[in-house]
């Protein structure tokens, strides 16, 4: 046998993504050469990878066997250019998805910390709707993502970099009492919430319906900012991120409605949290 590293690349991208043409983009090459890596290394192993379907591209049982090993290699040549690479400064322009409350709070701090660890390196951030941005991360129109969760599938590694307190949010106006509500009580107040697109439901929904949290009137806005004035307002109880609210708390315009049980913790990324979903074989390692 007598393959490169560029050929066993194209195998695994083309696996992943599913496509030659996706896999060329992703390996900034082209689709004929992708194809033509492919070849020569099917060649080499004496067998076929992958078959052209329909439906896209299906592993052959040779490609079952080659998939682990070639993920390995490839994370195995990602510590070598990480570990061994005399100059480790990152260049180029990487497209980054965080959701608006990481944009309103420490995203700024995280291109100030970028741009004098790696000045060479261009963040373009995509703000937007945490379930939208992981649509991008897989169409590969994003590089990563930042936001809620721990688990996005196979294809993806979430990095967990810090946590979120939540709570539910009120303003003193509304006369919630000062015990902790039980979960059908919430049904006597109404309630703002994230719509569907929101990651942090994703999180909260499967929690919330084991315990028997049910609303009632329910207003909707997909606007953190909108969000955290609606309820200063009184239109309702609402459930946030405590760091970005607590200034409002110390001021008296909120207050934190107690539950039994309160909402757990919520995994996403740097000092207020949050998970970096990344593609399995992106080079997690050299981000900061």
């Amino acid at each position: 046998m007598n393959f490169t590293f560029k050929q066993l690349e194209a195998f695994l991208f083309s696996t992943k993504l599913q496509s030659f043409s996706a896999a060329a983009v992703k390996l900034h090459t082209t689709q004929s050469a992708i194809s033509k890596r492919l070849a020569e290394l099917e060649e080499s192993l004496g067998g076929t990878l992958l078959h052209r379907t329909s439906h896209g591209l299906e592993l052959a049982q040779a490609g079952r066997e080659l998939l682990p090993l070639a993920e390995e290699a490839h994370r195995l040549w990602q510590r070598i250019q990480h570990d061994i690479s005399v100059d480790k400064t990152l260049r180029g322009t990487f497209r980054v998805g965080v959701t608006e409350l990481i944009a309103m709070t420490w995203l700024t701090r995280l291109i100030q910390l970028l741009q004098k660890l790696h000045p060479q390196v261009t963040l373009e951030p995509v703000v937007d709707a945490g379930l939208t941005l992981f649509e991008r991360l897989e169409a590969n129109k994003l590089d990563l993502s930042i936001m809620p969760g721990t688990f996005w599938g196979q294809a993806f590694e979430s990095i967990k970099v810090g946590q979120v307190d939540q709570a539910w949010i009120a303003s003193p106006r509304l006369g919630i009492p000062q015990r902790a509500l039980a979960p059908h009580e919430f049904a006597d107040y109404p309630v703002i919430e994230q719509p569907a697109g929101a990651s942090k439901n994703k999180f909260y929904e499967a929690w919330r319906a084991e315990h028997g949290f049910r609303f009632g009137k329910v207003m909707l806005t997909n606007s953190t900012t909108v969000l955290r004035e609606l309820t200063i307002s009184g239109f309702g109880i609402s459930q946030q991120a405590l760091d970005y609210v607590r200034p409002d708390i110390k001021s008296g315009l909120l207050r934190i409605v107690k539950s039994d049980p309160m909402p757990p913790r919520w995994s996403t990324a740097r000092s207020i949290g949050a998970t970096i979903p990344v593609r399995r074989w992106h080079a997690s390692s050299s981000l900061p």
